[in-house]
């Protein structure tokens, strides 16, 4: 499937809002995405993305026909990780399990190598999230291993994977 890797604009507010609003997503993310979609996280969301200098992180739409379907993003560790970077993507249910993922796995990846002086970039996981696992072993990441009982989230424990790619494995 056709998509591109946008810088992330207001334009995409409702775009983001329709994509996000699902209990599934919200469910199985490891941010704080509110469900029901709530509109000045979606305001808060975008603009901390357009306001992001891309010193120590991309931040991208996944655009598909002019509409934003999902993002991904990879920041930057600091400190003693600081040869190390985080990646994070979700996508809207209609695009999920196809394939779709792991191509924005591998391209985000691959710009993020090529601008940053990192030597890793991580990817974290619920262990039911079996798309996601899927789509991070697609696009060429490694389970490293499980952070058992980890994640409390809407009133469950869960245990976390750990996942990661290095520079010379892109």
């Amino acid at each position: 499937m056709e998509f591109q890797l946008k810088k992330w604009e207001l334009i995409y507010l409702d775009d983001f809002m329709k994509a996000t609003d699902d209990p599934e997503l919200a469910g199985n993310i490891c941010e704080n995405l509110p469900y029901p979609m709530d509109a000045a996280f979606a305001v808060e969301y975008i603009r901390e993305r357009l306001l992001n200098s891309e010193e120590k992180q991309i931040c991208r739409a996944v655009i598909v026909d002019g509409h934003a379907v999902g993002g991904a993003d990879v920041i930057l560790g600091s400190g003693d990780f600081e040869k190390s970077a985080e990646l994070s993507v979700w996508l809207s249910k209609k695009y999920r399990g196809r394939s779709i993922g792991s191509d924005v796995i591998k391209r985000i990846c691959k710009e993020a190598f090529e601008k940053f002086d990192i030597v890793r970039i991580s990817a974290h996981t619920f262990s039911t999230h079996k798309v996601m696992e899927s789509a991070l072993e697609s696009a060429g990441f490694r389970h490293e291993g499980t952070m058992r009982k980890a994640v409390f989230k809407n009133g469950k424990i869960y245990d976390y994977e750990v996942y990661s790619m290095l520079r010379e494995e892109i």
